[in-house]
């Protein structure tokens, strides 16, 4: 695949992981994955820190279309990275000219993104033209959508690099940034349009940082490893597709299958729920590229010793909010919501974390050996698994909410299973039996809090079980840290 010539790397080239001056060490992880946690919890979370102003200053119709805009740049953003992010990781750590490739690849990213915004100005014309569309609306969709593939195409160079402080830089700009102005500017002009104006023009500062940082280059610098890099993503669209589809799909779905109120309060379970998930996000964050560069001779027997330490961590995490979730409920709805259900919920929803963490492990072994056509299919079917679960649930058995959270979990096993099942079939990567005990002892935790009683003699044994889970975390700690340095 990779192209043969010499292709050497300037002297302003940032050093590849694993190379000479590279921070492929356990320390690294440590480190960066705080500061991808940070980064990326303001990416998934960082809505809610503005979401109490922005429905004060415009109201629930304005507000609706900016919650439609901004669900449509995520939408058409996924659709314009089509499948690079993954391959630029990879590329980045294949031979010596990999950190030049990466950015030609980063810069096809770009320029897709152009394109696709092109297409959707044209679109927004002809609409307009015809009296159906709000220009005023429009335009900036389509520049926030181009904007926000080119900050993610940055992010994605930052992390290869290893350079996570770039990666925090652009999330707090291109997210909480983003938002806050366009809840500063709604003040003034209480509208849509207004709001959604300003939104872009802070995306579009982000990807000119990012476009500082990165340094992207075009596709012609890199030809031959663009075109095969563009052939080995192509697959991972659909992929992408069905992943976002995974990750909000549930919303969708109990808000048809469970009624207006039930989603609001699977609302609470899930963004409750969803906290050792974006745990889970981060560490891969940083995980990620440590593995990609670690030299072949020990990189699977690596990523399955830490993966397996990262699989505790995260499932420890699991298991303690799920334990925890009458007090952090009651923190979070008043008691005219259905409190119990909600606490079922998120104790279940939270083993989606456990789930997701092998996952990406298996996943990075199938994408390096190029059979991302598994990962597209393996979404496929999960997505397949929590629309149809989910129905099933619900209208047979009346689970309401907890059944679409069940339809989650399970949705996240089978992706887990069937991707697993192509990495161990294909690749030499074997996650140790420890592993298998770790994710059971953890899921089986979180479903003790998700259904363990929520008063009375209930509320003592879950203090005791968190206290015990935080015990053992501390206890297992030492062996984590010593497998991460391993």
């Amino acid at each position: 695949m990779a192209d043969e010539r010499e292709s050497p790397v300037t002297d302003t080239e940032p050093p590849a992981p694993g190379g000479p001056g590279a921070s492929g060490s356990p320390g690294s992880l440590g480190a960066h994955s705080v500061v991808y946690l940070v980064g990326t919890a303001l990416q998934g979370l960082g809505v809610l820190l503005v979401l109490p102003f922005a429905t004060r200053v415009l109201g629930a119709t304005q507000f609706g279309r900016v919650a439609t805009g901004l669900v449509v740049v995520q939408m058409v953003g996924t659709i314009a990275a089509a499948g690079l992010p993954q391959v630029i990781l990879r590329e980045h750590h294949r031979g010596a000219e990999g950190p030049r490739v990466a950015r030609a690849l980063a810069g096809t990213m770009v320029l897709l993104a152009v394109a696709l915004g092109v297409l959707g100005l044209a679109v927004a014309l002809v609409l307009s033209a015809a009296g159906h569309a709000d220009l005023s609306q429009w335009l900036p969709l389509v520049v926030a959508s181009v904007a926000l593939t080119t900050v993610v195409s940055g992010q994605t160079l930052m992390r290869a690099r290893l350079q996570p402080w770039g990666f925090l830089a652009l999330a707090v700009v291109a997210t909480v940034g983003a938002q806050l102005t366009g809840v500063l500017a709604a003040r003034a002009d209480r509208s849509a349009a207004t709001y959604l104006t300003a939104y872009a023009s802070v995306v579009v500062l982000a990807a000119v940082l990012a476009l500082v940082l990165g340094r992207p280059l075009p596709p012609t610098a890199e030809r031959e490893r663009v075109r095969s890099g563009i052939r080995l993503a192509a697959p991972l669209l659909p992929q992408a597709v069905a992943m976002l589809g995974l990750l909000s799909g549930d919303v969708l779905l109990a808000g048809w299958l469970v009624g207006t109120a039930a989603a609001g309060e699977y609302q609470v379970a899930l963004q409750l729920g969803n906290m050792p998930f974006v745990l889970a996000v981060a560490l891969f964050n940083a995980w990620g590229p440590l593995v990609l560069s670690r030299p072949l001779a020990d990189r699977w027997a690596w990523t399955a010793r830490t993966g397996t330490a990262l699989t505790t961590v995260v499932g420890a995490g699991a298991a303690g909010v799920a334990l925890l979730g009458p007090w952090l409920v009651a923190v979070m709805a008043d008691a005219s919501f259905d409190r119990a259900a909600i606490v079922a919920a998120l104790g279940v929803v939270s083993t989606v974390a456990v789930s997701y963490m092998v996952y990406q492990g298996s996943s990075l072994a199938v994408l390096d050996i190029e059979r991302t056509g598994h990962l597209a299919w393996a979404a496929l079917v999960a997505l397949a698994v929590l629309a149809g679960t989910a129905w099933l649930l619900t209208s047979a058995t009346g689970l309401g909410l907890v059944g679409v959270a069940v339809a989650k979990a399970l949705a996240y096993v089978v992706l887990m299973a069937a991707t697993t099942w192509s990495a161990v079939r294909h690749s030499p990567l074997r996650w140790p039996g420890r592993l298998v005990l770790v994710a059971v002892v953890s899921v089986v935790l979180a479903l003790v809090g998700a259904f363990l009683p929520a008063e009375g003699v209930g509320l003592w044994l879950r203090a005791g079980l968190a206290v015990a889970v935080a015990g053992a975390a501390l206890a297992l700690a030492p062996g984590v840290v010593r497998s991460l340095r391993g």
